[in-house]
């Protein structure tokens, strides 16, 4: 076992069997009175602090709302700190796909990052414009390089076509916060209710951004602010509206977002700027959700890494990218790739990673990052099509077992008629999405807001599960939340 767990281990047994001799005892013990390896053990764990320290100074925000919300626009006008034109000049910095800049819809998932110096200051490349990867990731080792404070930017889908991508980015990446998007003009539409649904669902802390202000008749943009307001204070949401007016509302407003007490609310407009540096003061000042969140699991223990993306880089091969939500990954480690198509779990070696668009030797808990890999079977190699949704790299100390079956305790948000044993739904669980059938219930049939303990089976693959992990189930309307209880691992032994 590598990482600071192994050596803080080594280093216990070295310090509990090792005394040292009355000619050595100098050399051993140092002038503070401390041995040699209790020196090393503090070491240690300074050195797991800064780890954890460095991983705190990145908050991650999810941008959903409705389409045409201007989602993709504000986060361009955040991060590139340009003004739009108002024909899509800021968001065609952020699209992943040309696809996307032709029709101005958002169809994945885009990552974008704005840095903050120690004096507060936004660290801005002088390659804004760039468009092709070796320059992205030139801007973006630029920024982390040079800054104290880091806010990555998940922007997500607005159409209702692509709410499975919305939901796996606010399931999957694990956000520190959820920033809702709200057209001035159009108001609180149907999808912004569905997102803020789920973000509620997920306990993920809410803030609101009005957009378009300049374009909204004053009756139209009373109406919105009213109707907000309302939402936030509604019996579904339980929170305290703040709506920030100046620099004075914005120290309780981080504050209060943080604890998940207070919803606060911006009015900016991309096309005049109107509002921005309000707004860019209040992202540099909320803090990382790290450890409130309970998603992740400290570094010391065992690695365990989600893979959300998997790609192919000329000259270096497989490449997967994801999420962290334990241990540490250092490169050359040996980690087991699963479940696969055949619910089984092989070898891979880790050959370089990637943090932020730039090289490193290691990634720890809560960290997205990419990996290069190489699979350690024989007269087998690694390609794109081996992989599937839902895969995971842990350490062999998990002895990672693939779960069929799986209780949850759920509770049914929305649903027409009545739920019963073989209903088919969507299950979202951290990366995992797929179709799952109810082979039992605590109670005959459940109706919504019905509470009971389910038991689902998933219809084509084995998973890898947690027992604590939240769920989401939809299927068309239907929506209903969940915890797992028990997860049963099938037969079949991973290192077997």
């Amino acid at each position: 076992p590598g990482g600071l767990a192994g050596k803080r281990r080594e280093l216990e047994g070295e310090a509990s069997t090792s005394v040292p001799s009355s000619e050595e005892g100098d050399a051993a013990v140092d002038s503070a009175g401390h041995t040699t390896a209790e020196a090393d053990l503090d070491g240690a764990a300074e050195d797991a602090d800064d780890v954890v320290e460095a991983a705190m100074r990145d908050v991650k925000v999810a941008t959903v709302g409705n389409v045409d919300s201007g989602k993709s626009t504000l986060v361009g006008v955040l991060t590139k700190n340009i003004l739009d034109d108002g024909r899509g000049a800021a968001r065609s910095k952020v699209f992943n796909f040309s696809h996307e800049a032709a029709n101005g819809r958002t169809s994945s998932i885009a990552h974008e990052i704005m840095g903050f110096s120690g004096q507060g200051d936004q660290v801005l490349s002088d390659r804004l414009g760039t468009t092709s990867a070796a320059q992205r990731n030139a801007a973006w080792q630029y920024i982390v390089s040079r800054s104290n404070k880091l806010v990555t930017f998940i922007d997500l889908c607005g159409h209702e076509k692509y709410l499975k991508t919305t939901i796996f980015g606010l399931v999957g990446l694990c956000p520190d916060y959820a920033m809702i998007i709200v057209n001035a003009n159009a108001g609180f539409q149907k999808m912004s209710r569905e997102h803020l649904g789920i973000a509620l669902a997920l306990r993920i802390p809410i803030m609101f951004v009005v957009t378009k202000i300049d374009m909204a008749p004053a009756n139209v943009y009373a109406e919105t602010m009213s109707f907000l307001q309302k939402i936030v204070k509604s019996n579904a949401v339980k929170k305290t509206a703040l709506v920030v007016q100046g620099h004075d509302d914005l120290k309780p407003a981080a504050e209060g977002l943080a604890t998940d007490q207070i919803s606060p609310i911006f009015c900016v407009s991309s096309v005049t700027g109107e509002g921005l540096p309000l707004l860019k003061n209040f992202l540099q000042r909320i803090p990382s959700r790290l450890h409130l969140s309970g998603l992740f699991r400290p570094l010391t223990e065992p690695a365990e890494f989600h893979i959300e993306s998997v790609y192919t880089v000329t000259g270096v091969g497989v490449c997967v990218g994801g999420i962290m939500r334990g241990g540490t990954i250092r490169a050359n480690q040996q980690l087991w790739l699963g479940p696969d198509k055949a619910s089984g779990f092989r070898p891979v070696l880790v050959k370089s990673i990637h943090y932020k668009r730039a090289p490193v030797e290691a990634v720890y808990s809560g960290q997205n990052c990419a990996l290069a890999l190489r699979l350690l079977v024989k007269k087998d190699t690694l390609r794109k099509g081996s992989f599937r949704k839902g895969m995971v790299l842990v350490d062999a100390a998990m002895d990672p077992q693939p779960v069929w079956e799986f209780k949850a305790e759920v509770i049914v948000l929305h649903h027409a008629t009545t739920i019963r044993e073989k209903y088919q739904a969507m299950i979202h669980c951290g990366i995992i999405r797929q179709t799952a059938q109810v082979v039992h219930m605590s109670a005959e049939l459940l109706r919504t807001g019905d509470k009971a303990i389910v038991t689902f089976r998933f219809m084509f693959h084995a998973e890898f599960l947690h027992e604590g992990a939240t769920l989401l189930f939809r299927e068309g309307r239907t929506k209903g939340l969940g915890r797992i209880v028990e997860a049963s691992p099938v037969s079949t032994s991973a290192t077997a």
